[in-house]
């Protein structure tokens, strides 16, 4: 039995020596990150936590809302796939990883062999041989070749989170948009409603002063011709809310049925934007992150193909039995080891290193450049939408003041004309321009919304 003990420490110790150089080398220490200087790490997202592409829903107040984007974001194809590829992202990471390592391969390989030879009357001779082996190859990482391309592969899978969590901020946002515009619609396929009643009603008003004498042929058809096209122009509302109603369906992974329900009103834009609004926080930008890790990632490509011209050290070390008997090996007695070493540098590769050197300078270069106009980008959209907020914000409160203002001389209008103190002209001019008016408000408040969603994205995440 101690026999035996003997032999199993005997086929472990090269794997041993091999492994115990890996683990105190420098080279295996944790890869610092390129800009933060803090280690790598993988980390699983917490589940239970929201996702950093709704938080910012949740300023408008709009409960519906933030069910939709949860709704979008767990039918989205795309984003399946996005995910997919942030796996097969962090799967690459760990191999280039594992490079670093020993690598372990236990081996059973009986063979039989025939031979024959002339001094001996070409007499046939069979051999049988029968071999297990537990063998170890380890590249030394001397120049940092290894741990540059593992910081590649990480850079890489955090690029293609980031690229998550982009596609999630974009959904986020083409739903709140079609959100926002089918509330629009539905007020405006009211107020269309609203108007024609109103109409309606002036013509059953006029009809009866025209049995009287008291409004002329032509008060009376100027006021059907105008309730007639308050009614075309609900019509026109109508289709455009069943529309709006199939652009969300089909962005939450619905069949564009048109029954999404809209019974809502668009919220109030109250809350201010602070002052002082920090650049930093366009850094937080999933897409202006994934262009840096991209840099990063090329800038440690670069790094490798420089140092592949280098000399290269790598150990190998095998042991275990070999035996003509199979039941021979487990008998320590025919017990075998080897190890070896191989120092040794490319002298010719008929230009390929020079141009894999080459080439990773120019993906730097196209990722830097990338960079740079991502990042032009997020600031150009962050002072689009910053300056349309403050001119949104005014054009909002005039057109409320001429909305209230328009109404209530609509009113004194009707007033007016059964008084006889003006013409149906001024009547249905009041009318249309209250109608009008108030269509504008809608329209406005939707417009500073979908600003208001703009800078969200353009910043990447919410004001804090």
């Amino acid at each position: 039995m101690k026999k035996e003990v003997g032999k199993w420490w005997g086929l472990y110790a090269v794997a041993f020596l091999l492994t115990g150089c890996a683990t105190t080398s420098k080279e295996g220490q944790s890869i610092p990150h390129p800009r933060t200087g803090e280690p790598f790490s993988i980390e699983e997202n917490d589940p239970e936590a929201p996702s950093p592409a709704t938080i910012w829903a949740s300023r408008f107040g709009d409960d519906t809302l933030n069910g939709l984007i949860e709704e979008a974001f767990e039918s989205n194809i795309g984003l399946d796939a996005a995910k997919a590829s942030a796996t097969a992202a962090e799967a690459a990471a760990r191999i280039s990883g594992s490079l670093k390592s020993p690598n372990l391969l236990l081996g059973f390989n009986p063979a039989k062999q025939q031979s024959r030879f002339s001094f001996l009357n070409f007499q046939k001779i069979e051999t049988d041989t029968h071999s297990l082996s537990l063998a170890s190859q380890w590249e030394v990482d001397l120049w940092g070749r290894l741990r540059a391309s593992h910081a590649a592969g990480l850079a890489e899978f955090e690029a293609a989170e980031a690229d998550v969590e982009a596609l999630k901020l974009s959904i986020s946002g083409q739903v709140a948009k079609a959100w926002f515009n089918l509330l629009e619609s539905q007020s405006q396929y009211e107020l269309a409603v609203d108007s024609a009643h109103s109409l309606e009603d002036k013509v059953m008003s006029l009809e009866r002063r025209y049995d009287r004498g008291l409004a002329t042929s032509l008060d009376l058809r100027l006021t059907r011709a105008q309730a007639a096209s308050s009614k075309a122009v609900s019509q026109q509302r109508k289709t455009q809310l069943g529309n709006a109603k199939r652009a969300l369906e089909t962005l939450l992974g619905r069949y564009p049925s048109g029954k999404q329900s809209s019974e809502y009103l668009l919220p109030d834009m109250s809350e201010s934007i602070p002052e002082g609004l920090s650049s930093d926080l366009v850094s937080r930008r999933p897409d202006l992150y994934a262009a840096e890790r991209r840099l990063a990632a090329s800038l440690s490509i670069q790094e490798a193909a420089n140092r592949n011209w280098l000399p290269s050290l790598a150990l190998t070390g095998s042991a275990g039995t070999t035996s003509s008997e199979l039941s021979d090996l487990l008998n320590s007695d025919f017990s075998v080891w080897s190890i070896a070493g191989n120092f040794g540098s490319t002298l010719f590769a008929a230009g390929r290193q020079k141009a894999e050197r080459d080439q990773a300078e120019a993906i730097v270069e196209g990722q830097f450049a990338n960079f740079r106009l991502v990042a032009q980008a997020a600031f150009q959209e962050v002072e689009n939408a910053l300056s349309s907020e403050e001119n949104l914000a005014k054009l909002t409160k005039e057109t409320a003041i001429a909305a209230e203002e328009n109404r209530k001389a609509e009113e004194l209008a009707w007033e007016q004309y059964q008084r006889g103190l003006i013409d149906i002209t001024a009547l249905l001019d009041a009318q249309r321009r209250a109608d009008e008016s108030a269509s504008q408000l809608v329209n406005v408040k939707n417009q500073r919304l979908q600003n208001r969603i703009n800078l969200h994205l353009a910043l990447g995440l919410d004001f804090e």
